[in-house]
Formats: structure tokens, sequence, C-alpha cells
């Protein structure tokens, strides 16, 4: 609402006089509310509309003022409380029903605002309501205008009721309204289908099909909503209009059967939404329901089967099909719920889905004959058959009686469902169903997925159908029969796949295809099968291979095939262990082993091998958390819960031998490479048992006690790093599994290493194990006991610190904090200095963290404790208790003011700013005026970094700080940083006028134009007008503006403040924004007169200056040499495809043309002089650059080009036909005396090159050339060189081509 309203206030001064009243009247009833001292709400809104829409109800001269109040209610409405409109809700219906009433009637604005009114007070109301007859009346007006002949108001009077049936009251299934709606739509079919079929003209039956279709489209809308009882009665209606012979009326059943048939909790169908239901007491539909329901859906089923349009019908047989879908899949749903409820032996024979039947009327449409929509809505329809009606039990059938007729012929009067819908789909990869192919092989994909696991043995028989189509070669989807080929995999299995069709890769013989192409298939398509296949089957394979990889040393062309095929081999394992079925049984000594043998010796097969063990710990781990019942995941999955609680304890056997396999191959892989090693790690020791884990980091921590005490020698770049290093490393990722004991010994580990400032990186390590310890609770246990040795740890190596470990320093400086008791409150004032001097640390992340905790200091101050100053190491006196509060926190920081050194007063003042931006709130006026006039002080500075910060602050107060504590100090802001508007160095020009705009927009202009001295006013001057012209173009609609006024920074934070915290993208970077951001988006411009337009194109050139892009350009065909000296000249700053088409254009339009088509070439005075008024089309100042560009490109590499070189002497371009292009040794003079040698010339006595010969003469404004007075005419005089003599058609110096002369006859004239 308060977006709608936001829109329409700004419409005061609209052109339209619609709009301008709608503005009109919402300003007048707020100035109203404002004037009365009522708070504006919705309620008050609807009050205040509402009385005056009564005054002025049945005026027939008020209908503007009448439809923009309507239009304001129909925004209101939706808006205000239930209570509020069961209250209100006689008077309000009789002022809507006195309108609806008028002569003549509303408008159709109007008519659906006053629809939307009416929808929203009848949703309101409860059943009580409901059961008068007034509520009655109003709905059936609403059914009036819903077959309304006038789309719109049609539309939305038929959303309206829909949204009221749709929204029963409280504890009600069907709403009392509908059965109105149900009996006027009926009487109005009835009527109608008699009328079309007994019309005496053309124009009734016309006008009886145009309201059975509008009522139609309303039954649509509201079918979902329709009463079980009155189903049967609408779908004899719907039956008979196909008999009426109009293929819209036919169209539209069909849809509307569509509509009742399909499920309740379909996504199209508008959810049926019960008014202020608790949760949990949404009424369910009882058993009675849903099987009365599943015989109207059967019966109804029956009829509209005998109903079969023709194939070839593109509009009626897809409809008809979508009916057929949307009916069985429902049917198929109910019994479903029925037999869930115990209810299954109730359900009639005849209400069983014939799949049978269906698959045998229905296929025959893919015939290649057919229309494409036909086709594709076959497809549809088969598919949804095959995933919602196959039962379990159709298909535990199916699989029985296979296996019971194994090796017999089974009988085909007596074929099951599954294996008549496969031998349907078998024959449509007949010749006739060639151009349906793609869709039965998705219904063959779609059934699949339905059997699951039983597609063994029921599917196998597909596997070499699509073998054999796979491999002929006038079919060309071959990825379509591997999607297929994948989800048979995925289903049947790799064994019987692949005994079905063998890879025959290691020992291919004569007339046996080989499928290698099978692998990448395997590899993303195994999973939840059995595993001791590929230990038994394709183990031995990738060793044959690698056998026959060792026996080609010779041929390094097959033996590189063979070892790519033992990669895609061993890549199959991580699928095998996706929840294999077998583990128990194949995940034997032997197997694992071999995986740690293959771990250390075959380092490209680490990563699929260590995803494959996590993935054996990872699915099985899933499948006991699940929450589904064992018969369900046995179903689906083939395993028990208990069945992978054994797998778990399987594995838990092998996890300590793992894991020493995972610590040696971790020491010796580099640390960039190790990211699969740390979680296949994870996995196997959160599986451990305490024992294992016990004895394993036991074992390291005397390694790494050893190598600690060992001397290393120096790692170079690119080693694998210390064994030390190494150690550290496993230690931190086993911290959180480990119990107390083990921790508080790896704890006095590592405290010793905080002062080790030889070795920056194991310093680093060492504070980020006890970060780990930190992150967990026992950890927290283990350094809360020694709370008091780590804070004089930490305190005794502040200078040990090196600037690597600097950030784990600091996060660990964070989690003591927030152990801290309020009694030890003594460690922040001795840490304070080493945190404020880190926010001006090189590295951005570390800066972030010493941020945050600057923060987290100060709000563990905040929440009170004692501060001891005896314990605080630099304090002098005597030991005196401070209390901890924000203000102590404040003082403590701004002592750093007082710093010996430029950086450390920096960084307090800095520190400062972000604890103000956080705090303002809490502290005292007077020592948040007392810091904004100490930094007057340090605006004043010499210092620029000092300087830096300090502007920093007072932008930070400008946008955080109340106005009036800011506007005490505007002078002093002001004064103090007008002098560094002047200085361009460090960006301070920029930081000043953007802190002035800021004051400008909170204070206006007066307040701070007054404390700038006069000869700065400039600046504030051009700030002003750019503001305004800024606030113009925001009025004048030119949303290409960037703006920064200030209704739209308010109208930004008010969005921004209607937010949670947590759902601000930017929350945790908030300072930031306030210091870096809240730039002018005006421009920096300070041409006072320029307009929208040229900073527009000042941006966009901006924007290509940033993202500038090179193009290399190419003559035909012929390859570039980059080894050639003027590879340079072709490379061009634009897109040489841009170039020739704007080429092309300039040429195009540059000339007149007569009436017989002749070019028009007219004198340049003449064209200047002609062209002055014509409007300018190109840019040309882009079409000068891009002509200049291409003219120096032509010089250097046309026939007749030429650079000048040293002294401006010429040089030609000699080409021959030997080569052309190269480069000539021989230069002359520009009088042409002779060669000159150009070799030795010193640098003094290079001078830069001279302009080209012609340039002089180049137009400005336009193409070509132009004559200059008391210049030589601008043609081209042709040099007398070796050059002509080459040339096979060019003029001569008679002006006659070689052809003419050969002819005899005259030269061509030019046109």
């Amino acid at each position: 609402m308060d977006e709608h309203f936001a829109k329409i206030r700004t419409q005061l001064a609209s052109k339209l006089a619609n709009q301008q009243m709608h503005a009109t009247t919402l300003l007048a009833v707020e100035e109203t509310l404002k004037e009365q001292g009522a708070e504006i709400t919705p309620t008050a809104y609807f009050a205040t509309l509402m009385s005056l829409l009564d005054q002025q109800k049945d005026d027939p001269e008020v209908e503007e003022m009448r439809a923009a109040i309507l239009n304001l209610l129909a925004i209101v409405f939706p808006n205000v409380p239930v209570s509020v409109l069961r209250s209100q809700y006689t008077a309000t219906l009789s002022v809507i029903t006195t309108i609806l009433a008028l002569q003549p009637p509303p408008t159709a604005p109007s008519l659906r605002s006053l629809v939307t009114c009416l929808e929203y007070l009848l949703i309101a109301q409860d059943q009580t309501t409901w059961n008068h007859t007034t509520t009655l009346k109003a709905l059936q007006t609403l059914l009036i205008l819903s077959l309304d002949s006038r789309p719109k108001p049609r539309k939305r009077a038929q959303e309206a009721v829909r949204n009221i049936v749709t929204r029963p009251p409280l504890m009600m299934l069907v709403h009392p309204g509908m059965k109105v709606v149900v009996q006027t739509t009926l009487q109005i079919l009835k009527e109608s289908g008699n009328g079309v079929a007994g019309a005496a003209g053309a124009k009734d039956k016309d006008n009886a099909t145009q309201m059975i279709l509008h009522t139609l489209q309303l039954v649509r809308m509201v079918g979902k909503a329709w009463p079980a009882e009155q189903f049967l009665p609408l779908c004899d209606i719907l039956l008979h209009l196909p008999k009426l012979n109009n293929a819209f009326l036919t169209s539209s059943a069909f849809q509307v059967f569509e509509s009742l048939l399909s499920p309740k909790d379909s996504p199209d169908a508008p959810a049926v939404v019960h008014q202020e239901e608790p949760a949990g007491q949404a009424p369910v539909e009882t058993m009675d329901q849903i099987a009365s329901r599943l015989a109207k859906v059967t019966e109804v089923m029956t009829a509209v089967l005998e109903l079969k349009p023709n194939a070839n019908d593109a509009t009626l047989m897809p409809l008809w099909l979508d009916v057929v879908r949307a009916g069985f899949v429902e049917s198929s749903r109910l019994q479903k719920l029925m037999t869930a409820g115990g209810h299954g032996a109730q359900i009639p024979q005849e209400a069983v889905v014939p799949l049978i039947q269906l698959f045998k009327v229905i296929f025959p449409n893919l015939d290649s004959s057919n229309p494409v929509s036909v086709h594709n809505a076959t497809v549809d329809c088969l598919k949804n058959l095959i995933s919602h009606c196959i039962t379990d039990e159709m298909i535990d059938l199916a699989v029985q009686e296979m296996k019971k007729n194994r090796g017999q012929q089974p009988d085909k009067k007596k074929r099951n469902v599954i294996d008549t819908i496969s031998t349907t789909i078998k024959g449509g990869f007949d010749i006739r169903y060639q151009s349906s192919w793609l869709g039965i092989l998705d219904i063959l994909k779609t059934l699949f997925e339905r059997l699951n696991h039983a597609a063994n043995p029921l599917l196998v028989s597909f596997l070499p159908l699509i073998d054999e189509l796979r491999f002929t070669p006038a079919f060309t989807q071959k990825a379509h029969l591997d999607v297929v080929l994948s989800t048979a995999i995925s289903t049947v299995g790799p064994r019987i796949f692949l005994d079905t069709l063998p890879l025959n890769i290691d020992n291919p013989e004569e007339r046996k295809r080989g499928r290698a192409w099978l692998l990448p298939l395997l590899k993303s398509s195994v999973t939840n099968t059995e595993l001791e296949y590929f230990a038994t089957t394709l183990i031995p394979l990738a060793d044959r291979l690698n056998q026959k990889a060792q026996e080609c040393r010779e041929n390094g062309m097959m033996k590189k095939v063979y070892e790519t095929l033992i990669g895609q081999v061993w890549s199959l394992v991580s699928g095998f262990c996706d929840l294999p079925v077998d583990l128990e049984m194949a995940f034997t000594k032997q197997i694992a082993e071999r995986f740690s043998n293959v771990l250390y010796s075959v380092p490209d097969l680490r990563p699929v091998l260590c995803q494959a063990l996590t993935a054996l710990v990872v699915r099985n781990q899933a499948i006991v958390a699940s929450s589904e019942t064992d018969e369900v995941l046995e179903r689906k999955f083939l395993i028990t819960k208990e069945e992978a609680s054994r797998n778990i304890e399987l594995l838990q056997q092998y996890a300590r031998p793992y894991l020493m396999v995972f610590f040696n191959i971790f020491q010796a892989t580099l640390p960039q490479f190790r990211g699969y090693l740390l979680e296949v790690m994870r996995m196997y020791l959160s599986i451990s048992t305490p024992t294992d884990l016990q004895e394993t980091f036991s074992a390291v921590l005397v390694q790494l006690n050893t190598a600690l005490t060992t001397v290393q020698p120096p790692v170079q770049q690119g080693d694998a790093p210390p064994v030390s290093h190494n150690l550290m490393d496993l230690a931190d990722i086993m911290v959180p599994y480990v119990d107390a004991q083990s921790m508080s010994n790896l704890y006095s580990v590592v405290a010793s290493l905080f002062a080790n400032d030889a070795d920056a990186a194991l310093q680093k390590k060492a504070y980020k194990i006890v970060n780990s310890m930190a992150e967990t609770e026992t950890g927290r246990v283990v350094l809360k006991t020694n709370l008091e040795e780590l804070m004089r740890n930490i305190l005794d190596t502040t200078a040990a610190a090196t600037a690597t470990a600097k950030r784990a320093r600091l996060s660990l400086i964070g989690q003591v904090i927030s152990l801290l008791e309020p009694t030890d409150l003594y460690f922040i004032p001795s840490i304070l200095s080493e945190v404020v001097v880190a926010t001006k640390e090189v590295n951005e992340k570390t800066r972030d963290v010493a941020y945050a905790l600057l923060v987290a200091m100060g709000h563990k101050m905040k929440a009170g404790g004692v501060i001891s100053s005896e314990r605080v190491g630099d304090m002098e006196g005597g030991a005196v208790e401070t209390p901890a509060t924000i203000s102590e926190y404040f003082t403590m920081v701004t002592a750093g003011l007082a710093g010996t050194t430029p950086h450390m007063v920096s960084a307090a003042i800095t520190s400062l700013s972000r604890l103000l931006f956080e705090f303002h709130k809490d502290l005292e006026p007077s020592m948040v005026s007392e810091m904004i006039g100490t930094m007057h002080l340090f605006v004043n500075s010499s210092n620029r970094e000092i300087v830096k910060s300090a502007l920093g602050f007072i932008k930070v107060t400008t946008v955080s700080l109340d106005v009036e504590v800011v506007r005490g100090h505007l002078q002093e802001i002001v004064g103090g940083m007008i002098r560094w508007s002047h200085e361009h160095k460090g960006h301070f020009k920029v930081k000043v006028r953007h802190i002035l705009e800021r004051l400008v927009r909170r204070f206006g202009y007066d307040d701070v134009v007054a404390f700038v001295p006069e000869a700065d006013k400039k600046l504030l001057i051009n700030i002003k007008k750019r503001r305004e012209r800024a606030k113009r173009n925001k009025k004048n609609g030119n949303s290409g503006m960037d703006m920064d006024g200030e209704e739209e920074e308010e109208e930004t934070d008010a969005k921004k403040s209607t937010k949670p915290l947590y759902m601000q993208t930017n929350f945790g970077s908030a300072y930031e924004d306030a210091l870096y951001g809240s730039e002018s988006d005006l421009s920096d411009d300070d041409e006072d007169e320029e307009g929208a337009e040229g900073k527009a194109q000042q941006k966009k050139s901006n924007k290509k200056k940033q993202g500038a892009e090179a193009w290399i350009k190419e003559d035909g065909d012929t390859p570039l040499d980059f080894l050639d000296r003027n590879v340079v000249s072709r490379v061009t700053a634009s897109h040489p495809s841009t170039q020739t088409a704007r080429k092309v254009k300039d040429l195009s339009s540059a000339f007149k043309t007569s009436s017989d088509g002749k070019l028009m070439i007219e004198d340049s005075d003449d064209e200047e002089s002609n062209g002055a008024g014509e409007e300018e089309e190109i840019d040309e100042t882009a079409m000068e650059m891009d002509q200049a560009e291409n003219n120096y490109l032509e010089s250097l590499r046309s026939v007749d080009g030429f650079t000048r070189g040293q002294g401006g002497k010429i040089k030609f371009n000699k080409t021959n036909k030997r080569g052309a292009g190269k480069d000539d040794d021989t230069e002359m003079t520009e009088g042409g005396a002779g060669p000159i040698r150009s070799k030795g010339v010193s640098g003094k006595d290079q001078r830069a090159p001279a302009k080209l010969l012609g340039q002089d003469f180049k137009a400005k404004k336009a193409g070509g050339d132009v004559k200059k007075k008391g210049r030589v005419d601008p043609y081209a005089y042709v040099p007398l060189t070796s050059l002509r003599k080459g040339a096979k058609e060019g003029l001569s110096l008679t002006n006659k081509s070689k052809q003419d002369k050969r002819k005899g006859g005259k030269p061509g004239r030019r046109s």
C-alpha cells in the first residue's frame, strides 16, 4: 500500500486528469487525517475514504471523484484488518451495491475497483454472515459481472469469485457460497446449451456460445473448490458439449475436465486457504469423501474415453490427452490414499486404472503421420501414467511371473501390465514411429526410473535394442540414447548391463564391438550397486590393461590409450562405493589393502579413491539418520538402517589403518592439493572409536614433539613443507575429535610456539590450532582452565608476533575476550594498543578481524565488570579497580591519540571512528562532542596520514550522529577541512567534496555556506547547482541520471530499515559503507551548464576506458606472422567488423543521389552550407578517431604507403611478387635527393613523426578533403616509383587502363 501511495503522490503534476485526481484526493485525505491528529493507518484510510464515498455514492456528476476514491479503496482494502471489515460489513456493502446499481453503470476501471473491494469484504466474513441472503446476493452480483462482455471486468470478477470460494471460513471444507456458484453456472450452461442447439439465427447461436465459453472459464477457475456432490451433474453437461460440433466448446470442455480432475495439491491449482486457521487444524478429507470422489472420477473417465477425437486433430487430441492424464493420475492418487488408510479392499475393480487399454489406445498417436503437438501430448500423457499409475504390486507381480516363466514363452493372453507396456514400447521402434523415437526413448527412460531395481530383469531386453540403434549411422540423436543408457545403468546395475553389452576393450575379438564409450556413462551412472563386481571384474580388467600398456613401450600412442582406459576404469570406484548393497561381503581385507596400495603408488588416482572412501561413510550415515521406514528404504536402495549401521561398524575396523595411510600421503602432498585428503580424514576421524583416536593422536603428538626439537634444513620454494608443519596441520584436523586430556597435551606443546618468530608459518599454525580448540566445547573448557596462562602468553609474545600470524593471533584474542570473566577485564587495556595498530595492517582480512575485535571488546566492556590496574602491564600508580563501561573503553582508545608516531595516531583515530559508529547511542553527548572537538585539531595537522583518518572520522560523524549533535560543531568541521579542498594528492579534494555534499544534504546549503570562506564558496556553489540540476532531471523523469537527493536517500534508508539485520547483504560492512561508500553520485565535472546527456555520454566513455579491449585485423585467410615487426600496426582498439559497418554506412549516406541513381558530389563549401541545418546521425568524434586510425594503418600497410623516419625522411613500403609487406632498407629525403643512411643517429637528433601527407586537408566534420585558401588543391599526387611497375590494372599517366590500351578504345567513364 505504501509503495502504491508513494507513486500516486508523485502524479500531482501529471498531464492526465485522472492521475491528478487520484493524487489530489489522496493528499486531501492525508491532510484531513493530520488535522484530526489521527494515526495514518489502513483503518484510518478506510474510514475516511468510505465516508467520502458515502457522500457521493449516487451523484452522477462526480464520476471522476468517485473513480479516484474507489481506486484508493481498492489499494486500502487488502490491508484493512478482518475485524474492521466484519464490523463495517453492512454499511460498506450498502455503498458498494448502490454504486453498482447506478445508471449509467460505472466505467470499467471503477468496476474493477468495486470488484476488488467487494472481494476482500466477502473474504473477511465468517460462516454466520454467509447465512444471510444479502451476502449471497452480493456473490451473485459478482457472478453476473463474471459473464460481462467486457474482457477486463469479466476477468477481474472471475478472479474475485475464485479467491472467495477458495478461502472458506474456519473449519469448513466447502465454501457456503459455492452452492450459489454451482446453481448459477449449471443453469446458465443448460440454458445456453439448449440455445446453441435450437438457435434460430447465427447471432443467437453466437451469443449462446459466448455465454457458455465465459461460464466454462469461470468453472475452470473455481474447479478446485467444486463440491463433490455436484461433480456428476457438471460432467454430464460437459460431456454433452462436444456433441454440439463446436471446436471452441469442445476445447473449453476438455480444459474444464482437466481442471476438475487435476490433483488438489497440483502446483497449478489455487490453494484452498482457510481464514484465521490455527496450525494443524486444517480439515482433512474423510475416507468416505475420498471413496465417493474416486467413484465419480471413475465414472467420468469411462465416459471421457468414449469421446476420443481423431488422432490427426491437433487441437482436440492434446486436450483430450490432458484430460486422460489428469483423470487417471487423480484416480491413482485417491487409490493410494485409500490403500494407505487400510481401505484398499474397498477400491472397486472398475476404478483400477486400465493401463493396458490406455497404452493400446494412446500409443498409436505417435504415428509419424500425426501432428507434432499430438506427439508431445501423447509422450507427456504416457510418462505420467507410468510414473503415477504403475503400482508396486504390479511391479512385484511382473517380477514373480518372469522368474516363474524363465526360459518359457509367456502366454500373450495373460500378459501382465509391465510386460504389455514393454512390448508396446518395443513396437514403437518400428519405422512407422520413426519421427517419434525421441519421445519413445523418453517414455522408456521414465519406465526405467519407475521400475528402479526391478528393471533387472524386466527391461534388460531393451539394452541390445538401444545398442543396435546407437550403432546405426542414420540415427544422429545419440545423446538421447546415452541418457536412456545412463538411466538403465543406474537401475539395472553394471553387472547385468556389462554382461549384456560388454566393453570388449582388453581383448577385442573380430566381429565384436568395442564399447569404450560406455566408461564415461558408467562413471556418472553407477550407484547403489554391487562393490564385489568392481573387485572381481573391473580391477582385474585394469590390471590386464596395465600389462598391455607395459608391453607397448615402443608404441607411445597405444600406451597412452591404455593408460587412459586404466584411469577411466578406476574412476568407476566412486560409483561402486556410493551405498553398495554388499559392503559387508565385498569390502574385505584384500580390497582394503588394494585401495591402500593404489593410494601409495598411483598419485593420479588418489582423489577418486578418497572420494569413494568418503562416500562409503557419508551414504551409510545418511541411511541411518533417515526418517523413512525400512520398507521404503529397502525398496529404494535395497538396504535397511540396521544394515547401514553394520556397514559403519565394518568401516570402523579399517579407520585407523586408513588414517595412517592418509597421514603419510598428506605429508607427501603439497598444501594446495590436499583438499580431498582433508575431507576423507575428517570423515574417518568421525567414525573412529575413542581408543583408536587416542592412540592415533598420541602417535601424532609424539612425532610432533620430535620434529619440533629437530633442526630441519631450509625448504626451497615448491618443495614439500617440513615435517613439523605437516604434523601441526594433522593435529589441527584432529582437534574436534579428541578428548580433553589429549587437547590439553596439545595445548602445552603449541603454546610455546607463540614466541617462535624464526618460523612464521609454524607460529601461524600454532595460533590456528588454539583457535580450533576454542571452536569446540571441550576445547573451550581446556582453554578456560588455562586462561590466565594463555593471556599472559599472548601479552608476552606481542613483540614476537609475525605479520603472517597476525590475523590468526587476533582471532585467538577474540576467542579469549569471549571467555573473559567480569573480573579479568584487565586483559582488554593490556592488549588494546596491539588491536588498534592492527587496524592499519596492509592485509584486508587482518583489518576486518581487528575491527571486529574492537567491537567485541566494546561489547564486553559495555556488559560490565572490573578492571584492576595492578594487573595491567604498563599501568603506573597504585592498585585501583575501575568499573568497566563503554565510556571507559573510549577513554582507553582515546589515549592512543597521544601516540609518538603518526601511524599510531592515525590508527587511534580510525579505531575511534569504528567504535563511534557502533556505540554512538551508548555514549554521553558531552563525550561525543569532546571527541569531535579533538578531531578539529588533527584535521589541521600537517601530517597527511593523520588528516586522512581525521577526515574519515568526520565523514562517519556526519553519516551516523544526530543532526543536533553535529550542528554544534558545524563551524569547526567546515572550517577545518575546507583548507584541504585544494589538495589533489591522496584524493583529499574528493573526500572534502563528498563530506560537504553530505553536510548540505543534512543541514541545507545556507547553514553550510555560512562557515565557508569567501575564496572557497565556489565549491559550494558548484555543489548546489549540480544538486539542483539532478533534481530537475529526476522531476523530468530522466531515469538514466543518478541522483543524490534528499528524498531518494530518505527512501533508501527507510527501505533498508524495514529489513532485519540478517537479511541485509551488507550489514557486516556497514562501517565500510559509511566510511568508503555514500559517495556522491553526481558528476565531478565542474561545468555548470553540462546537461544530463553529456554526463551520460561521459559515463559511457569512462566505462569504455575501464573495459578497454583490443582486436587484431586479419587479411582474409592469410595467417598472421607475429614475428613480423609490422604486426603491431594490425592491433586496433575497436572491433574491425564495427569499423567496416560504420564505413559502409558513412559512404552510403555521405552523398546525394540523382533521379537516375548517380552520386552527386558537391564542393565542400556548398556541402557545408547545405548540410548545416541537417540532423547529425553519426557520432562525429568517434568517426574522426576511427578514420584517423584507419588512415594511419593504411599508410603503414598499403602498397603506396610510407612512413617518416628520423629527420622527417620518407621511407616507402617496398613490395614485390616474392614477398609483400617486407621492409625496404632504402630511405629517401622528402625532396627525393637520394638515399641516406639512417643508422647511428643519436637520440637527441631524433624527432617526433610529422603529420602524414594530406592530413591538413582532411575535413573535420565530414568525409573527404576540403580546399583551403592559399594552398594547393587536395589532389592525390602519385609518386614515380617502382611500385607502379607491378600494377596490373591500375591507371597509367595517360588516364587509360591497360585493357583500354590493348583494345584501342577510350578510357572508361567514371560514374
